[in-house]
């Protein structure tokens, strides 16, 4: 029962309300302490709003992104009870003046996630020593994980996608996605009917084309499934995120089949008669942060389909780290060795072209110094190795980096200094 109270928590801070009071952090366990970066706005067509309300400029806006790290550790053992990570998104000083109400919400939000990942530390390490003292030798690390990665950031649209993971006790392996998404003028949170015109079966249609028409190939648990699921499930109920081209869906095991989590992106392009219009212009060029092992759909070939691309990591429990990486699209993949702590890939729209880029970070989390690899995503879906360059997201005093948003302005850190980077030519940043 106490894992199901922990599980249950963990869905609950998914789904945190914005607008509530938040009490006082608690005294915080040993925390590995880095530092990080800022951004600014690229302007671009203004959308047409369907209310009628005044267009507002399309610009890319500037994130901060937190990492903090705990650790709890027995006097006797030499493996970690505890390892628990979060992530929190904030707008940068410059664009909080701007939209002070979306400033104020994500303000918020990160010391409800701040106050709630704290909580279940300290209720995992009471666990982790009961389950020590019943057995030592197959004792495995407690560990609970909750990365909130920016999809969209203009001043239309706002949405953040929170990848929950959690591995202890009985609970073993378990991820859940959450998506929140917020109008960037009012800080309002929108509901899927925001955004789609009807929750119908058109729609349910144009997701179970996305699903089945990529290297999906399982089952699902009947011929009816989405269109069930889209029927017995509550407005409120989906995980779904507005992204730059379309809106993307998150289902999680169980929720269609037995395979592992899926998503489908339903294109604004392909079906602009489901969505309004308002949020169907977004900038011209644009970075999203992806998930680890989880299918990210754009269209780089220009042929108007949705090309699939998602990058995975092999971690080595024993060296503890990741020794090999994969970048997998429709039509080949791409591996390579390494040794690595963690892995921070963002795909790229960037006017020369589209990228994915893969930050690797070392192992001194108290500098989180990285290495960036750049890859080309080419027309025929393949994908080549562009170089690489020892570049980082800058970091701010307090844990903070800038979010790379703006593949024009990107503040990133060579070692030497901080600075604006571009991408050139052939993906690689370079110095403005």
């Amino acid at each position: 029962m106490k894992y199901q109270r922990i599980i249950s928590a963990l869905l609950c801070l998914c789904m945190l309300p914005c607008l509530v009071s938040c009490g006082n952090n608690p005294e915080k366990p040993r925390e590995t302490e880095p530092q990080t970066p800022t951004g600014n706005s690229v302007p671009t067509e203004n959308p047409n709003d369907p209310n009628g309300e005044e267009p507002c400029e399309l610009s890319v806006l500037t994130l901060e992104k937190a990492l903090h790290t705990y650790y709890e550790w027995a006097d006797d053992y030499d493996r970690a009870l505890v390892r628990s990570e979060h992530s929190c998104v904030t707008l940068g000083q410059t664009d909080a003046k701007a939209f002070p109400e979306m400033a104020e919400v994500l303000s918020q939000k990160a010391t409800m996630q701040e106050n709630a990942m704290l909580d279940e530390f300290y209720d995992l390490v009471s666990a982790a020593n009961t389950e020590l003292d019943l057995n030592r030798d197959g004792f495995e690390t407690y560990v609970s994980t909750l990365d909130v990665q920016v999809r969209r950031a203009d001043s239309v649209v706002l949405s953040l996608l929170s990848d929950s993971y959690s591995h202890y006790g009985q609970i073993r392996n378990y991820r859940v996605f959450h998506g929140s998404n917020y109008d960037t003028q009012s800080g309002k949170e929108l509901a899927l009917n925001d955004v789609v015109k009807e929750i119908n079966n058109d729609l349910a249609l144009a997701v179970q084309e996305e699903l089945t028409s990529h290297m999906w190939t399982g089952d699902f648990y009947s011929e009816n499934a989405v269109e069930d699921y889209f029927a017995n499930t509550p407005c409120d109920g989906f995980s779904w995120t507005v992204d730059y081209i379309g809106v993307t869906f998150y289902f999680a095991p169980g929720d269609l089949c037995d395979e592992g989590a899926m998503t489908a992106t339903v294109s604004f392009a392909a079906h602009p008669e489901l969505f309004y219009e308002k949020y169907m212009t977004s900038p011209a060029e644009y970075t999203v942060e992806l998930p680890l092992d989880i299918s990210f759909f754009t269209n780089w070939d220009a042929d108007g389909d949705y090309e699939e691309l998602s990058v995975s990591g092999w971690y080595d429990d024993e060296r503890n780290a990741y020794v090999d990486f994969g970048i997998y699209t429709e039509v080949g993949e791409y591996r390579e060795d390494c040794y690595v702590y963690d892995f921070h890939p963002y795909y790229v729209k960037a006017a020369s072209g589209h990228y994915l880029y893969l930050f690797c970070e070392d192992f001194d989390e108290g500098l989180r110094q990285m290495k960036l690899i750049v890859f080309s995503l080419n027309e025929d879906g393949s994908v080549t190795k562009s170089g690489e360059r020892n570049v980082s997201p800058s970091w701010l005093a307090d844990n903070k980096f800038i979010v790379p948003t703006d593949p024009g302005k990107l503040t990133l850190d060579d070692g030497a200094e901080k600075a604006v980077f571009a991408v050139g030519s052939d993906g690689i940043p370079t110095k403005v």
